[in-house]
């Protein structure tokens, strides 16, 4: 396989490259996740309860993710894996923190109602990123495209529909609509000078440390993580599907009402999804 100059960022058609083999080999799923959403964006950002509950089901994977990195800096400073994942990370792209900060706006400070996942998918996936990724370090690759590298573009459009939606927002006295957006929004705000310089760098890096560096059979093991993925945080999509329909019917009935809500709660954790793949493959492969 031959070497890449050091400012190369990999075309769309380059198969040596594996955030592109990432994005072939979950092309299916990311379709299934697309035919999925068909309520509205904007009917998903109309109640604030509705966007905490998604928010909070991503916080757990990315602080599992966050924490399994951290691990293995600290644990194993001179493995190459190590070496290679250093390469990449920006401690500016964590999200563990900025999505607590959203969350602890949204359920003013009680810090105990979002901490812990609780619900049996949620702690699936959280304590399988923990296991796979110290048994397999290299897996974390799978979690720094997936589940990172379309939140520089998206962050820029979520940011956009936040500031027009006028019912996502719990009012707080005292302070303005924009003021009440910056504070429930840092989820998808990266604190740098400029956010397409960073997301350049992270693509060459990615590049660079995966291209040549790794063997065949740990790439493959990579994209199989990669439709985990997908397929897991459908899984917790489902629950909380099933969660929310419970509760409705225990306290209101099973009546039309119930199931309009239902379908918004499903439908913003859905487009979530639906926007970090379409993003990948429209504006990061």
């Amino acid at each position: 396989m031959s070497k890449v100059a050091t400012n190369t960022i990999p075309a769309k058609n380059d198969l040596g490259a594996l955030a592109n083999r990432i994005n072939t080999e979950t092309r299916g799923l990311h379709d299934k996740v697309d035919k999925m959403v068909t309520i509205k964006f904007a009917l998903a950002l109309r109640d604030y309860k509705i966007y905490r509950q998604g928010l909070q089901s991503f916080y757990h994977v990315f602080q599992a993710i966050e924490l399994a990195l951290q691990r293995q800096f600290d644990d194993h400073p001179d493995d190459e894996v190590t070496l290679l994942l250093q390469k990449i990370w920006r401690p500016e792209i964590a999200r563990t923190k900025p999505a607590e900060t959203d969350l602890m706006f949204y359920y003013d400070n009680a810090k105990e109602k979002f901490v812990n996942p609780i619900m049996p998918q949620q702690i699936k996936f959280y304590n399988h990123i923990l296991q796979a990724c110290a048994e397999k370090p290299y897996l974390l690759f799978a979690y720094l495209h997936v589940m990172y590298l379309a939140l520089f573009a998206g962050g820029r459009m979520m940011r956009s529909s936040f500031a027009k939606a006028t019912g996502l927002f719990p009012q707080k006295n005292g302070l303005s609509h924009e003021q009440i957006i910056k504070l429930g929004s840092n989820f998808f705000n990266f604190d740098v000078p400029d956010e397409n310089e960073l997301r350049a760098d992270y693509k060459r890096e990615y590049e660079l440390a995966t291209r040549n560096n790794l063997t065949e059979e740990q790439k493959q093991e990579i994209i199989d993580e990669s439709q985990y993925i997908f397929k897991q945080n459908a899984e917790c999509i489902i629950e909380l599907e099933q969660h929310n329909m419970k509760r409705l019917k225990q306290k209101w009935g099973y009546r039309a009402v119930t199931k309009g809500y239902y379908v918004v709660i499903t439908s913003f954790i859905l487009l979530i999804l639906f926007y970090i793949k379409r993003i990948a493959f429209t504006y990061l492969i």
